[in-house]
């Protein structure tokens, strides 16, 4: 089977069809690659999201927005992406960049050309073109998403244990590659005592899901009762 367009995939038809291409190469393939429009298409993604979270949850304050917006444009959000669109197969990289099995050896080439198309659609459509493909791909992960709970598992965990003056949670992280799912785990210690631990796709992840089991443990709960 033929594979699909990368036009036909995000929905749109480049008028200049060298901004595409330059928008897939990478710099380990040619001088002429995708990092100036990687630029633009950052501030493009990051002032389409802003602007849904503005419009979409008035009465949210502006540090609650921040970390919504921070979630939506993330590596891992745009890695979503980039598995969506299927975008590692239209990559233009140096043999060095794809390992045997023609896998790209580091993901943030993907994710980074996510972004390189966004300034690639913008240069040649413009800021409506632009962000109607935005809103498009990030459609189920704007729908699903939730405000940010500021004082996070993270926060009152350290809330709890400096409030009985135990010190402060340490946390030790494992990383098992970037082809491992989960890729990080992360255990939480205090006064070397694990007291939780937890699997995440990103650092951050982990730690609070090792921080929300460290909450549950017994050695908390004693301390509230």
């Amino acid at each position: 089977m033929n594979q699909p367009s990368l036009e036909s995939v995000i929905g749109y038809t480049f008028q200049k069809r060298e901004l595409l291409q330059k928008a897939l190469t990478h710099a380990s393939k040619s001088p002429i690659h995708l990092e100036r429009q990687e630029f633009l298409g950052d501030a493009v993604l990051g002032l389409t999201i802003a602007e849904y979270l503005y419009q979409f949850y008035p009465d949210s304050p502006e540090g609650i927005l921040s970390k919504m917006r921070a979630n939506l444009v993330c590596k891992q959000a745009l890695l979503v992406i980039a598995s969506d669109w299927k975008l590692a197969h239209y990559l233009n990289v140096g043999d060095g960049e794809r390992n045997k099995k023609g896998l790209l050896k580091s993901e943030s080439i993907a994710a980074n050309a996510v972004e390189a198309v966004i300034g690639a659609v913008f240069e040649d459509g413009g800021w409506d073109k632009a962000k109607t493909l935005v809103l498009h791909a990030w459609k189920n992960s704007l729908e699903n998403i939730k405000p940010i709970n500021l004082s996070d598992a993270k926060s009152q965990l350290q809330e709890q244990t400096q409030a009985f003056a135990l010190g402060l949670p340490l946390y030790q992280i494992n990383d098992f590659g970037v082809q491992q799912t989960p890729r990080f785990q992360a255990k939480c210690f205090l006064n070397d005592q694990m007291i939780g631990e937890g699997f995440g796709q990103r650092k951050k992840e982990a730690e609070l899901k090792a921080a929300q089991q460290a909450l549950e443990s017994e050695i908390i709960q004693q301390l509230k009762d």
